[in-house]
């Protein structure tokens, strides 16, 4: 029987085209800095959740490239590519990266991506003063609130973050606030757990008893919670976009958190431009 294929939908598509627009206009940035200021450091990428390196489209038969690809395509090339990824099965295919780009420099790591940023990654690039774009693309709860604070602090990292609305929202019941545990999943996701208490409120039933209900959570709200918390520790962080399913289901809020002015400002341009083109096409 043959390996499981990772298969994703037309979602994650728009994602990874908006991903490669910012990976081409940093490499382009960066590159370029090299050469006028003679910079001896090197520029990295990080995928924190590399995957296998390409996917099947959901709904057709066609195979689409993952971001480890679309990194390693970029031109001009980064320095050094980091590929992290939980997955024995997918670090093998992403160790076949390494005879198609012979003359790129791939690293890659198999295992938890917040101990191998905190307790590698971040303190080699801070230590030879390099700098690095890294992707947080979850699957789920996985990015802990202590990495997004390591790489804020090292301010030499842009994050391109894959916040998990949809992953946040199962947790919250509709009818009965979060347990103890769900608001400590949520508190080392988050940050803090304080802005839950704004979405519950008390009711009486037809028994005579008080209930705890929740309201409806508004994906573009609850973005701006994280996005807002994202900000007290960086400088910059662009507008999220929120991404759906086929069915308008918010799944993920996309944006950019960095130290640099003008990083935020090309990536809110190329989601308004996105923007744009998903309302013509609705």
């Amino acid at each position: 029987m043959g390996r499981r294929e990772d298969v994703i939908g037309k979602w994650s598509e728009e994602k990874l085209e908006l991903l490669e627009k910012y990976l081409r206009a940093y490499a382009r940035i960066m590159s370029s800095q090299k050469r006028k200021r003679g910079w001896p450091e090197a520029f990295h990428y990080i995928d924190a959740f590399a995957g296998s390196g390409q996917a099947r489209a959901k709904d057709e038969e066609r195979y689409i490239e993952g971001s480890p690809l679309r990194a390693l395509q970029c031109d001009p090339p980064f320095d050094c590519c980091w590929f992290i990824e939980r997955s024995p099965q997918r670090v093998e295919k992403l160790e076949s990266l390494r005879s198609q780009f012979p003359n790129r420099e791939i690293i890659i790591r198999l295992g938890d991506c917040n101990q191998i940023l905190r307790e590698e990654i971040i303190p080699q690039i801070t230590r030879q003063r390099q700098h690095g774009l890294v992707f947080l693309d979850p699957y789920g709860l996985q990015v802990e609130w202590e990495t997004v604070v390591a790489l804020a602090k090292a301010k030499t990292f842009d994050v391109f973050v894959n916040f998990p609305l949809m992953g946040v929202i199962r947790i919250l019941k509709s009818d009965e606030p979060p347990t103890e545990r769900r608001r400590g999943l949520l508190k080392k996701v988050m940050g803090d757990d304080l802005w839950v208490n704004q979405i519950y409120y008390s009711q009486w039933t037809l028994l005579g008893e008080i209930k705890q209900e929740r309201y409806i959570i508004r994906a573009e709200w609850l973005a701006r919670i994280y996005a807002d918390k994202v900000k007290e520790i960086f400088k910059y962080v662009s507008n999220p976009v929120i991404m759906t399913n086929s069915k308008n289901a918010p799944l993920y809020a996309l944006f950019l958190a960095s130290h640099n002015q003008t990083a935020v400002k090309i990536v809110n341009d190329i989601f308004s431009r996105y923007e744009r083109l998903r309302e013509v096409g609705r």
